[in-house]
């Protein structure tokens, strides 16, 4: 079985240490090994999620080594208004449709400008939806416990969405905004890595659809590369 790299370009802190401490172990043990890299200059803190920059990220690492294959794990949150696809997104669409939109046309935008990085088989973009905290709601019981709430509280919130990456009805109640609310002092990046650790990456896998897309594309590639 040959070895798949993939690059991931993140948004923040909180992204990079769920790629490299939950989400790598796990599928290096399908040999593709994930290495998160925050978008933007090295020592920068994240965010500014903006296509310019993203872009010359992406670029930068499709130009490093023609074996590896570059992703994305942006909040689809904090998409600048101009982002590909950003706009077409908005309407009365399920999360994954939204998504799908907007991958497709950051994949379309990348190609087009860059054509000669093989870039068809070698950059996967992932948009979070609606942010990357909707994935810790993938299992009620852990989340309650871990931030020491009842659990009726979010089996609450999960009753109105068929799927996590669906809880998203206003900037006052995305998945962070909630979290926030149901404990005081609520650590982004500390307890993101705890929760989601405890909850385990098939859990996730079985309760988040476009998430465990993204995998699955990720996990095709090493047929791709044999």
């Amino acid at each position: 079985m040959s070895n798949i790299n993939v690059y991931v370009i993140v948004e923040g802190q909180t992204e990079q240490t769920f790629v490299r401490d939950i989400l790598a172990p796990e599928m290096g043990n399908k040999g593709i090994f994930m290495h998160p890299a925050l978008i933007g200059k090295p020592g920068h803190k994240g965010g500014d999620i903006r296509f310019e920059r993203a872009q010359g990220d992406i670029v930068r690492f499709l130009k490093q080594r023609l074996d590896t294959y570059i992703s994305t794990m942006f909040d689809y949150f904090r998409l600048e208004t101009d982002w590909p696809g950003n706009k077409e997104s908005q309407g009365n669409f399920s999360a994954a449709r939204k998504a799908e939109i907007v991958e497709t046309a950051t994949f379309e935008a990348i190609s087009g400008l860059f054509p000669e990085h093989n870039i068809e088989q070698r950059f996967i973009p992932c948009i979070e939806m609606y942010e990357f905290e909707a994935l810790l709601f993938s299992d009620a019981y852990i989340l309650a416990e871990k931030i020491d709430v009842s659990i009726s509280r979010i089996e609450d919130i999960l009753e109105k969405f068929d799927d996590p990456e669906e809880i998203n009805d206003g900037p006052d109640t995305a998945p962070s905004k909630r979290l926030q609310r149901l404990k005081s002092g609520y650590r982004k990046v500390a307890m993101g890595k705890t929760i989601s650790e405890a909850i385990g990456i098939q859990q996730i896998r079985a309760r988040c659809s476009h998430f465990n897309g993204w995998l699955i594309k990720l996990e095709q590639l090493v047929g791709v590369g044999e």
